[in-house]
């Protein structure tokens, strides 16, 4: 009697346990088959309406065409955008961006104000790719927003860059969302010149690492113009400011005052002291020869390495080396002199 009740019981368990995989089967397949039947919906308003896309990207030819008034539409041609984004240049780029304010403006905002992340976060993509700058205003309200992620604003400043929006600087100082040096470069890197210049003079009302971020940024897009600033920086107590604002002056490859060389190549610290001699090697400082052979005889031999190799930038730079490796005093000055005066003559430099 017991065996037969566990049997009876094992059959119904058995029973509910196919019910459920049968009703997941049908499911998956009922979604799969609307999945199949929208992309083929998709495909074909695509075969309609890309040749129509293509004349308004490349001869600016407008079409009813371009309004759409179904999802099918919307999806299909927010999708032939995000791949011409991906390759036109120009006014066509201009074009799409006015497009895209046009058709998805009242659909993105209406996703950006939903509690769904996922849809939010893939809305700011496209309104970035896109470079829409038609919600302009309904981002800076999600920037306030304190259930806005930082993911969320990240990209949110991303988008606002892309439109050199003008109280970009109030942004960075008013929003508390602290990202990371190269988050904040991903920003810079959209920002045009006139606008680099207003976050320049707000400096010093920023956060440290946007503070890195700025001096990155002169140096990565070699900003001539603000060489005195960055030599204005290192002066900064803080030696992470100090040392990358060397390094950008040294990727600009310009240096207005070359006395401000000799003090790093006196720091305390090697890192300030190899940075100098790297610096001197890419501007090839007025004095630079002279504080190259001080660095030379230092005791690191990283300093060393990299002063003799700056050695080399110079037009008499390889004859400098050949005194040092015969006058100096200093056997390991002697040493590395005589293995740069060797990579120097590889390179096809003459003695």
């Amino acid at each position: 009697m017991m065996l037969s009740q566990e049997i009876f019981l094992l059959v119904i368990i058995a029973c509910i346990l196919l019910s459920v995989l049968t009703s997941m089967f049908l499911y998956l397949l009922i979604k799969k088959t609307v999945e199949i039947s929208k992309e083929k919906q998709i495909t074909n308003y695509k075969n309609q309406v890309h040749q129509t896309i293509y004349d308004y990207l490349y001869r600016d030819q407008k079409s009813r065409l371009l309004v759409p008034d179904s999802t099918i539409k919307f999806t299909t041609i927010e999708r032939i955008l995000t791949e011409y984004s991906t390759v036109i240049e120009g006014e066509g780029k201009g074009r799409i961006s006015s497009l895209a304010d046009e058709i998805f403006h009242e659909r993105y905002e209406i996703i950006l104000n939903q509690n769904n992340w996922s849809r939010r976060m893939n809305v700011l993509y496209k309104v970035d790719g896109f470079k829409m700058g038609s919600l302009s205003e309904v981002l800076k309200r999600k920037l306030r927003d304190q259930n806005t992620s930082k993911e969320e604003k990240l990209i949110i400043f991303r988008c606002l860059a892309n439109n050199q929006e003008c109280t970009l600087s109030q942004l960075f100082q008013s929003v508390s969302a602290i990202f990371s040096v190269l988050e904040y470069r991903s920003i810079l890197n959209r920002v045009e010149d006139e606008l680099f210049t207003k976050l320049v003079d707000d400096y010093c009302h920023y956060p440290e690492r946007l503070k890195l971020a700025i001096i990155d940024m002169i140096g990565i897009q070699k900003k001539l113009d603000l060489v005195a600033f960055l030599e204005n920086q290192l002066d900064d107590e803080r030696f992470e400011i100090r040392i990358r604002s060397m390094k950008a002056i040294g990727e600009v490859g310009f240096l207005s005052d070359s006395e401000v060389i000799g003090s790093f190549a006196k720091s305390d610290r090697w890192e300030e002291r190899l940075m100098a001699a790297k610096v001197i090697g890419k501007t090839r400082a007025l004095n630079g020869l002279e504080i190259l052979e001080a660095l030379i005889k230092d005791s690191s031999w990283r300093v060393r390495a990299e002063a003799a190799k700056s050695f080399l930038s110079y037009n008499d730079g390889l004859e400098r080396l050949y005194d040092i490796r015969f006058t100096s005093d200093d056997p390991f000055a002697r040493d590395m002199a005589s293995e740069w005066i060797e990579r120097g003559i590889e390179d096809g430099y003459s003695y």
